[in-house]
């Protein structure tokens, strides 16, 4: 049944990158034979029921919200190699892979998968003035992982990857790394300029410098295990837009997908709280198919309800988490311990983001007075101001760089346009105010005078981030920086 859904709504899909992220996930479902699975199965069989009181509605609405985020892995990781070290060869509107890309740094990246057995990641050798990066280690939810390798500058070093309970010897000036689960997600991103220098081409040979392969393969060649960059086409799926679509028009497949991630020995961490719910889900579930069957089909009604419900709630949180001047702020990415709410919220919208110390995110969907940001009727202006004493609206501080960017609503995807222009950020050439403030041009045509300054949008609906790497001063966590209202005026 769960395969016949899904090849239904991979021939309806609109875009070609959102049948193939679903044709993947329907080879997942024929390998797992999800056709045939026994819906009561579940990774806490045994376990206590549901809180006294919990009704199936309650149950389907938070099992929607708490493993929201793995849906966005569970496909992620079955459409591509794991312990395979690959980044897209330049950035642009294609790539859909993850929410919100930026394009800010170049990315390498990887699944590491223990199972696999150890893995041996080398980091080349490099020239803080010339390379500059961070690397990201999550859990299957997004939490942050700490390990004991630099984080955010740069350094060399060869790390042998185990599971916490391995046992042997490493090879010669080999570090010993013990990651906690099964399956965690590696990010590196290296900064593109520097201090307002131009060192893509060295970014570039450090990302491609970076290896990853088995100890077995290592011990025979510690050259192989090179990044590969990869076509912009291969990341086209759009994640976002594929869980969406799940949620919103094949709820019941969603539920089946979220099973079978639950189910795969991968999805670690899970508390007893984690199994616990998903032990009830699993029984509803299974008692509103059976009462389908028999022509009843109030109850998967009920169940379907919630999770849009659910789906809704996490939008709404996202968007509407706002400060006066209509910016979205959290300061819990990556570390949100059991506000499942929050977690699912930046999954949908800035998923594999940094956590506060590393990076901060601010995004509108509106402008100032609360209007939806629309190319097709408006232009913006974005005025960053040189007075620090101002409680809002400053330029911000940074030690690597901001930036904004903005993206097409649907995926979270770059903004087409004719200049393959992005982003306005501290190291393009803007041009400043005799104050020494900056004006950003947010629209769909260049503002005669100010291109350098010029942000383009979509003529529709669009959104925005403001990246800041390196928050410090007046963005440091917890200095509750504000950006300035964004201003509107009618497209002339």
């Amino acid at each position: 049944m769960g395969v016949c859904e899904l090849l239904a709504f991979v021939l309806t899909a609109r875009r070609p990158g959102a049948r193939a992220l679903l044709a993947g996930v329907v080879g997942l479902l024929l390998l797992a034979g999800v056709a045939s699975a026994d819906p009561n199965h579940s990774p806490s069989s045994g376990h206590a029921p549901a809180a006294s009181g919990a009704t199936p509605y309650s149950i389907a609405l938070n099992y929607t919200i708490r493993f929201y985020p793995r849906l966005f892995t569970y496909v992620q990781t079955g459409l591509g190699k794991q312990n395979f070290l690959n980044g897209p060869n330049h950035m642009g509107p294609v790539y859909g892979a993850v929410p919100a890309p930026n394009d800010d740094t170049l990315y390498a990246n990887f699944f590491l998968n223990l199972a696999q057995g150890p893995q041996v990641f080398t980091i080349p050798g490099t020239n803080s003035n010339e390379v500059r990066y961070s690397l990201l280690v999550t859990d299957v939810f997004g939490n942050v992982i700490q390990t004991n390798i630099p984080t955010n500058i740069a350094t060399t070093g060869t790390y042998l990857l185990v599971s916490q309970g391995w046992q042997g010897t490493p090879p010669p000036g080999v570090t010993v790394v013990r990651v906690p689960y099964a399956l965690t997600v590696w990010i590196i991103r290296a900064d593109k300029y520097i201090n307002g220098q131009n060192v893509i081409p060295e970014a570039n040979a450090f990302r491609t410098s970076l290896r990853l392969a088995s100890l077995h393969d290592y011990e025979q060649d510690p050259s192989t295990g090179a990044t590969q960059l990869l076509p912009l086409r291969h990341y086209a799926p759009r994640a976002k837009a594929i869980a969406d679509g799940l949620v919103d028009s094949r709820t019941t497949t969603f539920f089946r997908l979220v099973q079978l991630a639950l189910r795969s020995p991968t999805t670690v961490p899970l508390s007893p709280s984690d199994l616990q719910l998903s032990s009830a889900f699993n029984r509803v579930f299974a008692a509103a198919n059976r009462a389908a069957r028999r022509g009843n089909h109030r109850p998967l009604a009920v169940l379907i309800q919630a999770a849009r419900t659910a789906h809704a709630m996490i939008i709404d949180r996202f968007v509407s988490n706002v400060d006066q001047n209509r910016w979205v702020y959290f300061d819990n990415i990556g570390e949100w311990g059991t506000n499942y709410l929050d977690r699912a919220a930046t999954t949908e919208f800035l998923e594999f983001s940094n956590n506060a110390t590393t990076s901060g995110y601010y995004s509108a969907f509106t402008d100032g007075r609360g209007a939806s940001l629309d190319g097709s009727s408006h232009v913006y202006r974005l005025t960053f101001s040189t007075n620090e004493n101002a409680p809002e609206g400053a330029i911000p501080d940074a030690q690597r760089f901001w930036s904004l960017t903005a993206y097409m609503p649907r995926g979270m995807t770059l903004v087409p346009n004719a200049a393959r222009k992005y982003l306005v950020a501290s190291y393009t050439k803007t041009q400043k105010s005799s104050d020494g403030s900056i004006t950003l041009y947010i629209q769909a045509s260049p503002p005669a005078g100010h291109r350098a300054n010029w942000l383009p949008v979509p003529r529709g609906p669009f959104s925005l981030v403001l990246r800041v790497y390196g928050p410090t001063g007046n963005t440091s966590p917890g200095s509750k920086y504000i950006p300035p209202r964004i201003m509107a005026s009618s497209r002339p």
